[in-house]
């Protein structure tokens, strides 16, 4: 299940981007737009975590 997740995090962040490149930036969904790709950012963080190999 977890690979489905981060499946579809990754999908979702990549039309987030393409979004990103093709909408005006005067557009009132700009906002909502950033803002889910700070939720996906951090629902892939949570579904994968960078773990640190220092000791």
């Amino acid at each position: 299940m977890k690979i489905l997740n981060l499946i579809h995090v990754m999908v979702a962040q990549a039309f987030y981007r393409w979004a990103m490149r093709e909408i005006n930036p005067m557009h009132p969904d700009l906002p909502r737009i950033m803002q889910r790709q700070q939720e996906l950012a951090d629902k892939a963080q949570r579904i994968f975590p960078v773990r640190s190999f220092s000791r």
